[in-house]
Order: C-alpha cells, then structure tokens, then sequence
C-alpha cells in the first residue's frame, strides 16, 4: 500500500506544477540535478519571492502568502535576522514579529515551499547586516572570515536556528526545501568558504537539504546562486555551465533596490523585470526569487544606516501590502506560463539558435536576437538591442521591443510578451481619511537637566555602541563647560561616524545639530555653528548632546567594527573637552531617552509623567513627546490588509511613532532630491522629487484596535504642524 501511495503522488507531481501541498504532512526528499531541485527526484520549477517576516506582523503573514500563491509562486524565501532573535548573548525572541516558525507555518498553510537564508550574515539592510552587536565585545573576533573566535558563535547560531526549524525541514514533512549559508562572500576568504562549505556537508548534512550560497565565494558542497539585474545578461549564465555543469542554475535576488534618506523613490521599468525573469527561465534556470517580492517596512530601529523605512516598495507587492500594477499582474500572468509548461522544460536543456534581425535594408544574423526552444512547446525570442527592430523566426516577422522577451507556444500562437501590458489597469487607489479633525494631543518634554539613571561617567566622551549595544538608537552626552569668549558663530567640532545626528543644548535651550544619513559606515568630522551670544562668559553651563543612529550599515567585513555617537575629541571653539580630571567636568552618558526608561508610549507607562494638554506650545520644540487617542469609527470594513491602514506625517519632521506601544519606524520628512545621473542597480527612473522621501508610514493591522488607539510621538527636532497628522486608509479598487 504504501509504495502505491508514493507511486500516485509521483504521477501527480509529474503530472502538475509542484507546490508543499503535493508532499504537506509526510517526509519526502529534495536533492538536485544539473536542472533543477528535485522533489522525490522530480525536476521542480521553483518560482519564488522574498518575503521577510520581522518587516510585516502576524496578522499580515497568511494575506502576504496568500497574494504570493495567487501571483503564481510556489517558493518564499527569507533571511533569518541573529540580531532580532538574541537581541543580548543568551537571551532568545521568537515572538511576536520574531516568530519565525509561525512564519514558516502560514508558509506551509499557503502551500508555498520554504528556501530558509540563514546566513547568519544576511545584509539586506538590516542593521549591521543582521550581526548582533555584542559579538563586537567577543575577545579576537573578526567577523565573516577564517577566524576562531567568530567561527564558534556562527556555528553555534545556525546549530540553534536548525535545532529550532527542525519541525520544518523536507525530511519532516515541512515546507523549507533549501538553506543558506553565508551571503555575499567577498573575495579573499577561500579558507573560510570552505569551512562554511564543512560545516553544511558534515555537522548539516543531516538537514538532507541542499545549501546555497550566493553572489560570491562558494564552497564545492553548495550550489552558487546569482544576484543581479540580469543573469544572462551579465554573463553569470555561461559562466555557472562552465564553472558548474553538474548544478542547477538559481537566481536568489533579481533586484528591486531599497530607499534611502534624502533620495526620491526609484523605480525600475516592469518591461525591464519582467525581461530579466523571462530571459533567465528561458536559459534555463530553474529558481528564480524577486528581490524584494514584497519590502515591507523596517519597523522600530532595524533599518539599516541610512535606509528609509518603507524598504524596496517599487516591487510586485507595496510595502503596505497593495499590489504594483502592472508589475504584479505581467509578472503573474509569465510566472503562470512558466509554471503551465514546466514539466516539458524541465524534461531538457533549453537550444539556444541565433535568428536573423531586419537592418532597413537586409536580414543580418547577428548575436543579440535568439531563440530558446523547448521541443515543439515552447519558444522564447529574446532581443537583446537597445532598439526596436525585426526578428525573422519560423517564417514569420515578429516586430521585437528593445530588451524584450515574446513567448510562443508550438503553433506560434503569442502567449505573452515582456514589452505589452497596457491592458493592465492600475487601479483606483484613493486616500481616505479615517480619523476626522485634528487629534486632541497632550505634550511632555524630555527632561534635560535631570537625567535618568542609571548613568556612566568618564573624563572621555565613549562610544555610542559600548553602552547602549544599539538596544536603542538614543544616547545622551552631558558635561558642564564654562563658556570663555561665547559668540554669535561659536564652533563645535567634533568627531563621529556617519548615518549619526548629534543635536547640542546648553542648559536645556536648543542650538543645532549635524546629522549625515548616508548608506555607508565610517568615521565623520562634525562642524556645527552655534549662536551662544546670550550666554555669558567665565559662566558655567550644562553642555548637552543627544546622540541619534540611524541604523548600522548593512556591509559587514574582517577586522572592522561599526560605531556611533562621539567616536574621539570633541572641541567647542579651541576647547578640548576630554582627558579634563576635574571631577565635576566629567562626562556622563544616558543610554536612551527617559521617556524610553519610563515606557510612556505604553498604557502603564503614559501615566509616569505629567503631560501638558496645551500642546501648541510643543509646535517646533526638538525632544518633545506628543500623545494622543483615537478611535477607527470611519474605517471602512475591507481587510485593513488590502486596504491598509498609514500614518500621515505630513507636519512633523523626524523621530519615532508608537501605536499602542508599537514603533512603526523612524519617520522623516526629508525632502527626496533627484539626481541628474542614472539611478544606481537596476533602477531607471525617480518619483516624488523635492517631496519627502517617505510621508506615509504603514500601520500593521494587528497593531490596532477599533477604539481607544494610544498615539505616541516623540518628535526630536521639532514639528512645524502636528496639527496635520493624521490617520488614512488607502483603497484600492480595479478601474
């Protein structure tokens, strides 16, 4: 009976494009030929997107998988982040937007296969690329490299996370049919590829999962994997048939680019995606992920230096969980070809054969337009000029588009064409209001002169990271300074790192700030005038400083460490302000800021300070908290997952919102200022320029309730017109 059952569900698998609903519940095999992952040694066509689970909740997870079954996938992958997961050395977070095996079981529920990226290394902008901060305390480390010291905590992570998705994996009847170690090796570290690939084929193999690792140095017991625009294009294709015959070609992240601060939204052309994922199944490869398939948001501080919080949005599925038409229905309606036609392909190698071009005058045989045949099925032309012009193939002239992608099938009947979708409608999207009138706010001030403890006191300035192990992005610096020749452009000079604000007071009275928000990591040489012509000299005063990150950089390399805040001297004028040994100059340091300490954006805490309900006098005031309450009376009934639910910030200027305790992110309303060069990666236009980066900022819908909503803001540089926030939903609607 039992070789029966497997004999049926090997027909049905043959028979049918394959999803985790053909094997759900029962163990069964995946391994791998030179085409394709094989389940129970069945060529699988694995079309796949990346979806991460911290950068959407719980309650968005089942209508995420659902809207990536309904496009035509049949693979999630995932990065696992270290740093959310053992936020300090011995101490776990499965919970919440953490929860990865809940993650992993609406996968399942969905029908979707699992490729599981452990990394633990992920970059992904993430903050410092997914690597825990306290490592840096590891004595000898050196992270990502032939090192000992960071050796025994990697490979004591991955142990822990297999040991924790165990449940998961093929062999238990679970959904994650692949893994990676790694990612984005550089060059140089062939010793430690190596161990990583020792580590997969010896103390992993009992996972009886291939392992992958991508876009760099890879180990022989793995398969290496493209990222990139275009992996034939780029010539990665030729290169893997030549390096790797015996393997299987994948594609881990066709790119959907990030947002950062102070840029406007790029975009990428749907004709140029749609041509990259055609051309490389085409080719023959036989896994391909969007990178992102949905972005989602970097909620809390989890974004990387400089990175917005609304993360790769210009991707089949908004980051609020809208579709982005046409991408989401032209890459549908190619994915479901692939899909229909998969067995007939995965059955051989593709032939690729030239086919003649019309020149105006001629037909010339040349080396950018080809076909792909499978058989008598199906047919990929390809054109790879940068013009539109004529392909000749099976008698007929075929008007081709610049880097485009017609499918036919064997009858030469058109099945879909990378360059056509002006059949598919946007949409109707509008924003509608859903709380009226200006919210009754409520302000309190961050207390400058009576600091919280517990404090650190040193004669030096330290490091932002050392005392706060990025647990929060604030950090205060305090010393008393006497003022010997104050001035209308009195200077502070000092020395910090990128991705950093650092706003100054003087007893409590604002004067300036420096900030940098670039995606990068390194040392900053701060210059800020300050006008301390009211104050007096000979005088002592409170200096202040509150330091702001925003976000590690995502790269992470051998023999470097990120650091934040004041990394060095500091001088106000010609004034060294460290190494003084009078007591009372010392420099003490608060991690974060006490309404942080005091938990006031909570329901228990919003009572442990007195809040002042005339809250205009908070209008352009820096270090403000501002609370307020709001009930959804108008929300319209719709899912608030299709329909979702944004914070409108237009009127702030920067800081952190809390719904009900939850913190949906840095927002910023920097202007977005367009550049006259190229977009960078696979980008070719900008939107919104001189708007703000991002003014509308999702709310997760388990983060809500229908009545008696807390709002919390704590507005670091001063908002010209809270007045004006408010809360929209976004409806969508087919035209």
């Amino acid at each position: 009976m039992r070789l029966i059952v497997l004999t049926s569900i090997l027909i049905c698998i043959a028979a049918n494009p394959i999803t985790y609903d053909d094997v759900r519940g029962v163990p069964y095999k995946v391994s791998y030929d030179h085409r394709a992952i094989t389940i129970n040694d069945v060529r699988t066509m694995l079309i796949s997107g990346a979806i991460h689970y911290p950068r959407s909740t719980p309650a968005m997870w089942p209508y995420i998988m659902q809207m990536a079954k309904n496009q035509g996938l049949n693979t999630i992958q995932t990065y696992v982040f270290w740093n959310l997961h053992q936020p300090r050395r011995g101490v776990w977070d499965f919970t919440g937007r953490a929860n990865l095996s809940g993650f992993l079981q609406e996968a399942a529920n969905a029908g979707l296969f699992v490729n599981l990226r452990i990394g633990p290394y992920i970059s992904g902008e993430w903050t410092n690329g997914g690597i825990p901060v306290w490592l840096n305390q590891v004595p000898n480390i050196s992270f990502r490299t032939d090192n000992a010291a960071w050796k025994t905590v990697m490979r004591q992570f991955i142990l822990n996370i297999i040991d924790y998705i165990s449940s998961y994996l093929a062999k238990n009847g679970g959904p994650i049919i692949i893994a990676q170690i790694e990612n984005e090796l550089m060059d140089g570290q062939d010793a430690y590829a190596s161990w990583c690939g020792d580590l997969v084929s010896n103390e992993l193999s009992f996972t009886e999962i291939p392992w992958i690792m991508c876009n760099g140095l890879s180990a022989k017991s793995t398969i290496e994997t493209c990222n990139s625009c275009n992996c034939l294009d780029d010539g990665w294709i030729a290169r893997h048939l030549q390096a790797s015959p015996d393997k299987p070609m994948m594609f881990t992240e066709n790119e959907g680019w990030f947002q950062i601060w102070g840029q406007p939204i790029s975009l990428r052309r749907t004709s140029d995606l749609a041509y990259s994922v055609a051309e490389w199944y085409a080719a023959g490869g036989s896994y391909h992920a969007y990178y992102m398939w949905f972005g989602g948001n970097n909620y809390g501080r989890f974004a990387a230096s400089g990175v917005s919080t609304l993360y790769a949005d210009d991707v089949c599925l908004h980051a609020d969980g809208t579709p982005n038409e046409p991408k989401f229905t032209q890459l549908s309606r190619l994915q479901h070809i692939v899909a229909n036609y998969s067995k007939i392909m995965l059955s051989q190698d593709p032939v690729r054969t030239a086919i003649p071009y019309w020149d105006g005058y001629k037909w010339l045989n040349g080396t950018s337009q080809f076909v792909y045949s499978y058989s008598n099925s199906i047919y990929f032309i390809i054109s790879q000029a940068t013009t539109t012009l004529y392909v000749l193939f099976r008698n007929q002239t075929i008007l081709m588009a610049q880097h485009s992608v017609r499918i036919y099938d064997g009858d030469m009947d058109l099945l879909w064409n990378s360059a056509s979708y002006s059949d598919i409608s946007s949409g109707n999207t509008q924003i509608i209001p859903v709380v009226t009138g200006p919210l009754n706010w409520q302000i309190w001030s961050e207390s400058l002169i009576k600091p919280s403890p517990p404090l650190i006191i040193s004669p030096n300035p330290l490091e932002q990271l050392n005392i706060t192990n990025d647990e929060t992005v604030y950090m205060w610096y305090r010393r008393n300074v006497t003022l010997k020749q104050p001035s209308s452009n009195s200077i502070v000079r000092v020395q910090t790192n990128v991705a950093n604000a650092l706003l100054f007071f003087m007893d409590g009275e604002y004067l300036g700030e420096f900030d940098d928000h670039t995606h990068s990591q390194g040392a900053a040489e701060g210059y800020v005038v300050l006008d301390l012509s009211r104050f007096h000299s000979n005088q002592q005063y409170l200096f202040e400083i509150l330091s702001i990150s925003f976000g590690l950089f995502s790269g992470v390399y051998p023999n470097t460490f990120q650091y934040k805040g004041i990394d060095g001297n500091i001088w106000l004028d010609d004034d060294l302000l460290v190494d003084n040994k009078t007591e009372t100059n010392f420099w003490s340091h608060q991690k974060g800021l006490l309404g942080e300490y005091l938990g006031i954006y909570t329901e228990n805490g919003s009572s442990k300070v007195n809040w002042d309900s005339q809250w205009t006098k908070g209008i352009n005031k820096p270090i403000t908290w501002f609370q307020a309450r709001f009930d959804l009376n108008n929300l319209s009934q719709q899912d608030m997952n299709a329909n979702p639910i944004l914070l409108d910030a237009q009127g702030l200027n920067r800081g952190h919102v809390y719904i009900n305790g939850n913190d949906i992110g840095l927002y910023w309303l920097i202007q977005g200022i367009c550049e006259n060069n190229q977009p960078c990666c696979c980008q070719h236009a900008q939107t919104n320029c001189l708007k703000p980066t991002q003014r509308f900022y999702h709310i997760p819908p388990d983060w809500l309730k229908r009545e008696n909503n807390l709002i919390t803001i704590f507005e670091d540089s001063g908002a010209p017109s809270p007045g004006s926030v408010g809360l929209v939903q976004r409806i969508v609607t087919n035209s």
